[in-house]
């Protein structure tokens, strides 16, 4: 799969972390989380696994879309 850095996502998709320009925040690459939110500017609010309710910025952050609402996505991008 390929990294998302457009806001392509919606309320309920499963997100892993890329990279995120955040030297304060400790979630590491790997980081999966549901996206709860897309708010007015298109920050991508995402619920981190590890408790974290830090944003996604696209153009600045990476991310993979590893689940849309409940239907996996094969590598190549499709719904199976």
């Amino acid at each position: 799969m390929k990294p998302q850095n457009l806001t392509n996502v919606e309320k309920g998709d499963r997100v892993q972390l890329i990279y995120m320009y955040d030297p304060y925040s400790t979630l590491s690459k790997g980081a999966t989380g549901t996206v709860d939110c897309i708010d007015a500017i298109g920050t991508i609010h995402v619920r981190w696994d590890c408790g974290s309710r830090l944003g996604l910025i696209a153009g600045v952050d990476s991310w993979l879309v590893i689940d849309r609402n409940g239907e996996a996505e094969r590598e190549n991008g499709e719904r199976p």
